[in-house]
């Protein structure tokens, strides 16, 4: 037990006097029934679909398709109908209608009439392209269309969007219409989306199609969903907490951590990777991981071997690794050094193992060790790792030439001329790899051995979608997965950095291919990289990094196959993208209204639900509950009845504020809360607004570390698997 994390031994906080004391202060009834309470209003979409037997063409059917896919995915629900059946009593139902543009081309001169009636009297419409809704809501397009390769959204003036399939698009004219401008072509600054009002209603218009390039909605437009929350006020009301962020302290180095633990809190993070380079510098990890725990948040140690530190670098420059040329391997931001030597590797495991156990990490990520450079291999010889002379001698004499030769043009080796010959090292490069992770998984479950509910991480490049790509950086999927079994490592799978320009659905390919390997739930997860990926628009996506729809993409696509997602790196997030991982990741959960203050969840593990009304008395299934903080509510998977407590009744001494495992079950009594959870592999962390006096682990009276913070909450570190808890 660490003594600087603040930890409590709640066995020692028995005294009567204290007990009385939070009696007297926190037990009290409330002064009058509760009423006129309710919910926020569940906003309902409809989207309308043309009629089954009309013909699109290809941009119309991507365009339809687009506009539903990119909603679907966001969480916000929505019902389906047909243009035959639009009339007023189904649109009376609705608070936005979605029209895409092949529907709109096929509206009666009624149903024209239904939709401009129903915006009248307050209904919303989103839709697209020209179409003869134009005429009646008297928007005028310019005659002169304008080729339109970059665009600008006006929520985020800053990021400037790029088509790369251009396209010809009339801007819109302001001439008889006061409306409020959404994008822009970014040479001319015209307009090319709208938000206007239009009698009690509202719409937002974009003069050209929403995406025929694609099925998925990410090729022009990526903030719509942002843009649906700001104009009409819907939003997925369902969010996860299960996002895991790498973090590097050099990246942060201005922030305060207690800011940035706030930060992550605030945005649903319930793992954080920090980076343990710096693990013989300055750097505060004691207060990073208490402040973290303080709130809740998980911590890992980021490991990024062949890099270990720069003062190791510094230190001992007779253990660096060479490149072909036989230079210092300084590749890029990584330091590498001779892992092959066990000299070296007995220093770094000495220096380590140190590190390690006196800090109270809850996992390490043992993360990227592969042969430079990635992605190119022997195409950048200055470059290309391992060259020191042990690797040298070892590989000359089991074959019988030195591997430098294998860059040499003028040698009978030479890589491009000799494809045995480079087999021959390639496969030597790989074994070495493998023996390499090997030696540092034995050292780090030895780690583990001495910690309680530790994880340990094997993050590793896939080849799986790449093959050619193994003999280059001298990664083997095989060999990952004969490490996972042997050592019982979780898997993380991060795709090379030659996929990151590639669409979501490499994710949907990688988890195919890696579940037939690796069956528990939570032991394999899947990164991405949030980097400049698509330079101008590279790749037909118009942000140069993931954001907006690219990231609901992205996470949506992860979840198909996996329940981790890890991003790299949370200072790289942009403020709305927290939100679209958080909404994505619960995507699946339905709310019904079965009146004001009363709604049915279905949901298929722990969700937070926003009620729109903070602080208000709640019963779930009829009994009261307490668990969540504002008007997020904490709800177990399952089937439920969330509503409003509308009688007089005696509040709970406590309440659960948020818990990083899955919550199963609660109970909220005078004076406890009992609950049940589950959590695989590591502790789960539990945050009450009061400080416990005692803890029942199954019925067993336990001791458990008990953190406070600056807020005066209490997070309650409890162990993995599935208990039931009394908090006294």
């Amino acid at each position: 037990m660490n003594p600087t994390s603040r930890q409590k031994n709640i066995l020692s906080i028995t005294r009567p006097i204290l007990l009385l004391t939070l009696l007297n202060m926190w037990m009290f009834y409330s002064g009058h029934a509760i009423t006129d309470q309710h919910f926020q209003k569940v906003k309902k979409c409809l989207f309308l679909n043309p009629n089954h037997l009309v013909v699109l063409t290809k941009e119309e059917s991507n365009d339809l398709k687009s506009l539903k896919n990119s909603v679907f995915v966001s969480g916000i629900n929505f019902d389906q109908t047909i243009t035959d059946s639009l009339t007023p009593g189904k649109l009376a139902a609705y608070d936005l209608l979605i029209i895409p543009v092949a529907a709109a081309k096929k509206l009666s001169a009624k149903q024209l009439s239904v939709v401009k009636q129903a915006l009248n009297t307050g209904m919303n419409l989103l839709f697209d392209g020209v179409s003869q809704l134009n005429e009646e809501l008297a928007i005028r397009l310019q005659d002169k269309s304008q080729a339109v390769t970059r665009i600008r959204d006006i929520q985020f003036p800053d990021l400037q969007l790029y088509w790369t399939i251009p396209a010809k698009v009339k801007p819109i004219t302001s001439t008889g219409l006061q409306f409020k401008i959404l994008c822009i072509e970014d040479s001319t600054k015209k307009p090319i989306g709208i938000s206007c009002s239009f009698g009690s209603g509202k719409y937002v218009y974009f003069s050209t199609y929403f995406d025929p390039n694609t099925k998925k909605g990410y090729s022009r437009f990526p903030f719509l969903i942002e843009t649906i929350k700001t104009e009409f006020g819907i939003v997925a009301l369902a969010e996860r907490k299960t996002m895991e962020m790498y973090f590097d302290f050099g990246m942060r180095d201005t922030v305060p951590i207690e800011e940035l633990v706030k930060y992550w809190r605030k945005n649903k993070v319930k793992r954080i990777h920090a980076s343990g380079w710096y693990y013989d510098q300055d750097f505060d990890y004691t207060k990073l991981i208490k402040t973290c725990h303080e709130n809740g948040i998980l911590v890992y140690c980021w490991l990024e071997t062949p890099m270990i530190s720069r003062n190791f670098w510094d230190k001992h420059p007779e253990w660096r690794e060479k490149t072909v040329f036989n230079k210092d391997a300084n590749i890029d931001w990584r330091l590498l050094m001779n892992l092959a030597d066990s000299n070296c590797r007995n220093q770094i495991f000495k220096e380590l193992g140190g590190f390690l156990m006196s800090h109270d990490f809850d996992g390490v990520n043992f993360a990227e060790l592969y042969f430079e450079p990635s992605p190119v291999g022997p195409n950048l010889p200055e470059n290309f790792t391992p060259m020191n002379q042990l690797v040298r001698n070892q590989f000359r004499k089991q074959s019988g030439f030195d591997p430098v030769e294998l860059f040499d043009r003028k040698s009978s080796h030479y890589w491009e001329k000799n494809q045995a010959d480079w087999k021959t090292f390639a496969n030597y490069r790989k074994n070495l790899c493998y023996e390499l992770k090997d030696h540092f998984l034995r050292f780090l479950t030895k780690i583990k051995e001495q910690k309680k509910d530790y994880e340990i991480m094997l993050t590793v490049l896939d080849v799986s979608l790449t093959p050619e790509l193994s003999d280059f950086i001298a990664e083997d999927t095989q060999n990952a997965l004969k490490l996972y079994k042997k050592y019982g490592v979780t898997m993380q799978i991060e795709d090379p950095s030659n996929c990151w320009g590639l669409t979501p659905e490499r994710y949907v390919k990688m988890g195919t291919y890696y579940r037939k390997h690796i069956k528990e739930p939570n032991k394999l997860l899947f990164d991405c990289n949030v980097v400049g990926s698509h330079e101008k628009g590279e790749g037909g996506f118009p942000a140069e990094k993931p954001t907006g729809e690219e990231i609901r993409q992205i996470t949506y696509n992860m979840g198909t196959h996996i329940n981790r997602p890890i991003f790299y790196s949370e200072d790289a997030i942009n403020r709305n993208d927290w939100l679209n991982i958080s909404n994505t990741l619960a995507r699946d959960t339905k709310i019904t209204v079965i009146r004001p203050g009363s709604w049915s969840i279905e949901a298929l593990n722990t969700v937070i639900i926003h009620t729109g009304a903070p602080d208000v008395s709640l019963n779930l299934d009829g009994h009261h509950w307490y668990a969540g903080e504002g008007d997020a509510v904490i709800v177990p998977g399952g089937s439920h009845i969330l509503e409003i407590n509308q009688t007089q009744e005696i509040m709970p001494l406590s309440l659960i504020k948020s818990i990083s495992g899955e919550l199963i079950s609660a109970d909220f009594k005078k004076d406890a809360i009992e609950f049940t959870y589950s959590e695989d592999i590591v502790s789960c962390y539990v945050t009450i607004d009061r400080q416990p006096e005692s803890i029942f682990l199954d019925d067993q009276k336990t001791v458990c570390p008990v953190y406070e913070n600056s807020d005066l909450e209490f997070t309650v570190r409890l162990p993995s698997g599935l208990h039931k808890v009394r908090i006294q």
